[in-house]
């Protein structure tokens, strides 16, 4: 059950939600050059160049480690605006392979305001 996922468990299902931005965030020319040396085989969505980056943050440049501080801000923000919806109308949905961010969209309708903002406004500050 979704109550029992750890945090990252849940920071992966949301940024599956809004993966293809924040992929293109975190590919902006500040992390460019390290996604290029660290992670060259992640791709986008399903959060393996979040977890790549993870990996390897005691190595990445400044510029990447303060941008990749945004994403996780930017998680965080529709972590808390997200979570009761996905409570209300993921429960019993394992995290994982897009698996709660595919039960937002079926469920659209019925997501909250506050979370679709929050979704909205993570994927333009990319």
């Amino acid at each position: 059950m979704l109550r029992s996922c750890t945090r990252q468990g849940f920071a992966i299902a949301l940024a599956a939600l809004i993966a293809a931005p924040l992929a293109a965030f975190a590919q902006a020319a500040s992390c460019k050059a390290d996604l290029a040396k660290f992670c060259p085989q992640a791709k986008p969505g399903g959060g393996q160049i979040a977890a790549c980056l993870k990996t390897n943050a005691a190595q990445l440049s400044p510029s990447c480690k303060a941008r990749v501080g945004q994403m996780q801000e930017l998680l965080k923000e529709v972590h808390q605006a997200c979570e009761e919806d996905i409570h209300f109308l993921c429960d019993g949905i394992q995290p994982g392979g897009g698996r709660i961010a595919a039960c937002l969209k079926q469920s659209e309708s019925e997501v909250s305001p506050g979370c679709k903002a929050r979704i909205a406004a993570a994927k333009v500050a990319k």
